[in-house]
């Protein structure tokens, strides 16, 4: 990617979640499930996202499109700030998401005609106009409209409606998609065909994506590069090739080792990482990965590595191990 300023710029990003309980409703803690984030996105790329459940990728999502509120942190598009220089209704303009329920997303009373006109009329395109436009972008996402403009959700396939999805988050003509779990839910075939789909989209309307999924495979087809979120921070960012063929920290490696092979030489003999993540509500001091790491020491425990730029690309770590002099033992002798 150029040198240029990032399209999208996110810096200390944070969201906590107050548990309530008791007769008074007093607060009994908080999920920490997005804890001060920060990463850029650069015009023409889709960033991967990737870890397991529950380590703040949807949060991050949301937050990104202000469907929740942060409590902290700043989110720049354009190097305009949100809430400064940025209205809310810009960034939703600009920001547009597709979900992972492909039919909760759309209302069951409106025909797709309808649902992806609805975006422009609220916004002031006439009737007409807002017609043509759902018209043409049925079309462009694979679906003849005098077939499908007229539908309702349920008469649909699964594939179909999330193609009627992309096509109203298009409606807006953003500038980035956010892609949370969207081809998830499909069988493969019609994953494959989505996929292609939204690289088409993306060559041809100079999109921007942010593509969330559990599965590795697809991300790396999908990615120029990839962060991976463990427990509400970010435990690597980089280059799509860096991360799958030189990751560089252990929680890394542990899910790309997990990844299926239909490679006899290459089966997992030993579950590469065992255990569930810590509670968010009181995640580990230190390193929040040392608790499942075969590689922590005392300053794991003790000590927040960072984030730390590797020399020569884009990849930063948040590992003892890869930061020179951080008093990890085993820096030397650590391999993949």
């Amino acid at each position: 990617m150029s040198a240029a300023a990032p399209l999208l710029s996110v810096n200390g990003l944070t969201k906590h979640f107050p548990l309530k309980g008791g007769f008074f409703g007093r607060s009994t803690g908080t999920v920490r499930a997005v804890d001060g984030i920060s990463f850029d996105v650069a015009e023409g790329e889709t960033l991967g996202i990737v870890g397991e459940s529950g380590c703040g990728k949807s949060t991050t999502a949301r937050l990104l499109v202000d469907l929740i509120r942060p409590d902290g942190g700043e989110i720049m598009l354009s190097a305009r700030r949100l809430g400064v220089d940025l209205p809310l209704r810009d960034l939703r303009r600009n920001v547009q998401m597709v979900f992972q329920d492909s039919y909760a997303s759309l209302n069951p009373r409106l025909t797709m005609e309808e649902a992806i006109a609805f975006g422009p009329t609220v916004n002031g395109v006439s009737t007409a106009e807002a017609t043509r436009l759902a018209h043409e972008l049925l079309f462009k996402v694979g679906l003849e409209p005098k077939r499908f403009a007229g539908r309702y959700p349920h008469e649909l396939s699964g594939g179909q409606r999330q193609r009627v999805n992309i096509a109203r988050a298009l409606a807006f003509k953003p500038k980035i998609v956010i892609l949370d779990e969207a081809v998830s839910a499909l069988d493969k075939s019609v994953e494959a065909q989505v996929l292609n789909l939204l690289g088409d989209l993306k060559r041809e309307l100079g999109l921007t994506y942010i593509f969330i999924s559990h599965d590795l495979n697809v991300v790396r087809y999908m990615s120029d590069r990839v962060m991976v979120m463990y427990l509400g921070e970010i435990a690597e960012i980089g280059p799509v090739d860096a991360i799958y063929e030189r990751p560089s920290h252990p929680y890394t490696r542990a899910l790309l080792a997990a990844m299926p092979s239909m490679d006899p030489d290459h089966l997992t003999r030993e579950a590469p990482l065992a255990g569930d993540p810590p509670n968010p509500i009181n995640p580990p001091s230190g390193c929040r990965f040392h608790t499942r790491c075969r590689h922590a020491a005392t300053v794991c425990i003790s000590t927040p590595p960072g984030l730390y730029t590797l020399p020569g690309e884009r990849h930063l770590v948040n590992c003892h191990l890869a930061i020179p002099n951080s008093g990890h033992p085993g820096i030397e002798a650590v391999t993949a």
